[in-house]
């Protein structure tokens, strides 16, 4: 038998493995795994220590990945699942490519909270850039495994290899738990940056990566483990989180974006004789053990409640004119994006010139934001939420509440999908509940109502732009031109703690030394037409509405939604590319190919061309005279984050009624390497349908003081009786050698295809959205 220094042979101050180090604590009588942590693991391990007790195991939450002695794997990511299920599938598949063991070995995955995770950072771009610390540390692991067994065995590293799980090789073979059954063993891997930024931790250093051609889980249809336990009711929704004692409120929040509190309404305790006024700042709540008493006796204290007029908005019925003749755009320094050749010096045969509007946009969860706040004697922080950044979120809390971030503990579960407004961390009812439960010394439980959550919610931004584009006697670009403006897109300040008076963040403004937290405009739409020959994009940016005039410092909030900036820049490009096409007489789909002189958009066009059986001609489409029904289609285009995708919209429109009916969406994308088709097929029709809605009926109203679209009467969404027939066609390219971004363009491409169909079935412009009857009937007059 070999006794523990025969096993192995690791130096005291542990192995250089690509510059991450492996050491070995002891020896174990039992047991035994080999932690995968960060490089700077002591100090986070004292930090979580500190928030949880001694009782934590420090090793843990600083871990990527733990190989057990059964074989079996722990995966941690700070990432949290929003419903798209990258974390239980494509994050899964990637590690276990990369590591070389089957799918079924990570059995377990840790995902989101704070004291249980390693790396932060938003749940967005999952493949574009935040799977790369999942896959490093898997190839990290992988390259330690092979030079402990190199070690043991007394052979060379490049004899080994590990496949399936088993290492083998120089006439050994030996399974990844044995390798590590009996040791402590610890891979501390290079990280840099800071834990609760907005981008949390980035591993570096450049581990061998197994080769694309090499892949076997990479590009297999994996179902959602996660789908059933959600389904049946097993998983916890963040509604069905509860402690002891906890007590449930409801927040009364100021009758205006600009409001103070003059007097609250008075509670009737013989009617409510359980709840209670708590009252921070501007920030008042009603609270009961009893919620249905607490929703009930928040009504009737909100309809006695004294608040200060404000009057500080343009009304979203001015907003245009309001972005066009009454906003200084000088106050913000512009942005440069495509520039080629010189506009200016253009003299075209024909010329496209028009201005192109996006209303706000709200995120509007089905279900409502419920947090659960526990604040305890000691001053320490739990707070229960659902949260794409959880890590940025405890930043803020601890900021909101003065305390070091280690106090802060954020605890994440599943909920309604919000897509973007959270990745900064708070939603809305987060920090209310901290508060609540701070001055009240028991856990309190915070739900937004829908009008709370319609009205006091951040909202996907605003933008209009002026495209000039020259046409010469041939029907070609000769130069294009744009100017994209708009307020900023990330506003993560706490609502709670703004009504309080409590310190937050600072919001966008152009000084603000964060490049996500600016009200600069940046041109986020890629440029594909390479091969027109005079190109100037310009973006102009300035604060958020109503935020300088409000008493409270609280506008119209902007914060990101799907495909955020690019989606504000892409619809006015591409709307303008199918009128360019009309004025040159060429069919729409040819003329984008005709334009580009990359060969990856002109693949993914032209299978869009046969996957779609578009019939190659001039808008507008040849129709019967007096047709109450008139048929169109239309195509747009766009490259994010190194995934090209295409969609071709077929409609009808009844100009008698205004009613556009999408029939058909065909999309075609070629996403770089697809880790699994099943689910991005999936994501990419629901994205398509997201975007079906905003074309047609989505677009946030207010008045002079506040948001009036404050329930689904007054902000429609698309019905299951309106979805299109939808076909999703996958074309990656076949030499990718990176993960392109998933689904967000989806929603983006269908409203600019959406418009060209208008555009060819009726031969007019639509240049606004949504395409709403009233707006309809208008434009076909025009």
């Amino acid at each position: 038998m070999q006794t523990p220094d025969q096993i192995d042979t690791i130096p005291a101050d542990g192995l250089s493995i690509h510059g991450a180090r492996l050491s070995r604590r002891g020896f174990l009588g039992t047991g035994g795994a080999l932690v995968v942590a960060l490089g700077l693991a002591a100090d986070f391990a004292r930090a979580e220590v500190s928030a949880q007790g001694a009782s934590l195991n420090a090793a843990q939450p600083s871990s990527w990945i733990e190989i057990h002695p059964d074989s079996t794997i722990t995966m941690r990511t700070g990432k949290c699942d929003f419903g798209q299920s990258s974390i239980y599938t494509a994050y899964r598949q990637i590690v276990a490519e990369e590591l070389g063991v089957p799918l079924e070995a990570i059995t377990t995955v840790i995902a989101g909270d704070t004291d249980r995770t390693p790396d932060g950072g938003g749940t967005f771009g999952l493949l574009r850039n935040a799977s790369t610390n999942m896959r490093k540390a898997a190839a990290y692991t992988r390259e330690a495994v092979l030079a402990l067994a190199a070690q043991r065995w007394g052979v060379a590293r490049s004899a080994l290899t590990l496949r399936d799980g088993v290492v083998s090789g120089a006439g050994h073979s030996e399974k990844l738990g044995a390798l590590v059954a009996g040791q402590d063993l610890h891979l501390a891997i290079p990280v840099e940056g800071k834990l609760t930024d907005f981008r949390g931790l980035v591993v570096t250093g450049n581990p061998p990566m197994k080769a694309v051609a090499d892949y076997t889980i990479v590009g297999q249809a994996v179902k959602n483990p996660i789908l059933r336990p959600k389904v049946s009711g097993q998983l916890p929704w963040v509604g069905d989180i509860k402690l002891p004692g906890m007590l449930h409120a409801r927040t009364i929040h100021p009758a205006t974006l600009g409001s103070t509190l003059i007097a609250a309404g008075k509670l009737d305790t013989a009617q409510f004789p359980k709840a209670k006024i708590v009252q921070l700042g501007n920030l008042l709540a009603v609270v009961s053990p009893d919620e249905w008493e607490a929703v009930q006796a928040a009504q009737a204290v909100a309809a006695d409640t004294k608040w200060s007029e404000w009057k500080g908005l343009p009304t979203s019925e001015k907003l245009l004119d309001h972005l066009q003749h009454r906003v200084d755009w000088s106050a913000v320094p512009p942005t440069q994006g495509a520039k080629k050749g010189d506009v200016a010096s253009v003299k075209g045969a024909k010329t496209h010139r028009a201005s192109y509007f996006m209303p706000y946009f709200k995120h509007a969860p089905i279900g409502p934001s419920v947090s659960l706040g526990d604040v305890k004697p000691d001053g320490s922080v739990t707070v229960h939420t659902h949260s794409q950044n959880p890590q940025f979120l405890r930043m803020a809390l601890a900021k909101m509440l003065g305390v070091g971030e280690d106090k802060v503990v954020v605890r994440t579960y599943a909920g309604p999908g919000h897509f973007g407004r959270s990745n900064g961390g708070n939603a809305g009812s987060e920090d209310e509940a901290v508060l609540l439960s701070r001055a009240l010394g028991v856990p309190v439980r915070v739900q937004w109502m829908r009008h709370d959550d319609m009205g006091w919610s951040t909202q996907s931004s605003t933008a209009y732009a002026d495209i000039s584009i020259a046409l010469d006697a041939q029907g070609r670009i000769a130069s294009y031109q744009a100017t994209h403006s708009g307020p900023p897109m990330q506003d993560d300040r706490p609502i709670g703690a703004i009504l309080a008076g409590l310190p937050v963040i600072d919001p966008p403004t152009a000084s603000n030394p964060s490049p996500i937290h600016t009200a600069k405009m940046g041109i986020a739409d890629r440029w594909v037409y390479g091969a027109v020959e005079h190109v100037a994009e310009t973006g102009r940016g300035t604060i958020q509405l109503g935020e300088k005039e409000s008493l409270i410092k609280v506008g119209l909030r902007d914060h990101s939604m799907r495909t955020p900036v690019q989606f504000q820049q892409n619809f006015p490009r591409e709307v303008a590319m199918s009128e360019a096409a009309m004025l040159a007489g060429k069919d729409a789909l040819q003329f984008r190919i005709d334009h580009t002189d990359d060969p990856r958009v002109k693949a993914v066009l032209e299978r869009l061309k046969l996957e779609a059986a578009w019939d190659t001609r001039p808008s507008p489409a040849p129709r019967t005279k007096g047709a109450k029904l008139l048929r169109g289609r239309g195509v747009s285009f766009m490259l994010r984050d190194n995934g090209y995708w295409a969609c071709a919209a077929t409609i009808t429109v009844a100009p008698a009624t205004g009613e556009v009916k999408v029939e058909r969406m065909v999309l075609v994308s070629d996403p770089g390497i697809v880790v699994n088709p099943l689910q991005l097929k999936r994501q990419a029709q629901a994205g398509c349908l997201m975007g079906v809605s905003q074309a047609l009926h989505e677009e946030v109203s207010f008045d002079e003081g506040a948001v009036t679209s404050l329930d689904w009467a007054t902000y429609p969404i698309l019905t299951a009786q309106e979805m299109p027939d939808l076909k999703i066609v996958l074309a990656p390219y076949a030499g990718a050698q990176i993960y392109g971004q998933g689904s967000e363009s989806a929603n983006a491409l269908a409203a600019p295809a959406i418009a060209g169909a208008f555009l060819d079935a009726t031969g007019k412009p639509v240049r606004r959205l949504p395409l709403r009857p009233d707006y309809v009937k208008a434009a076909l007059k025009a």
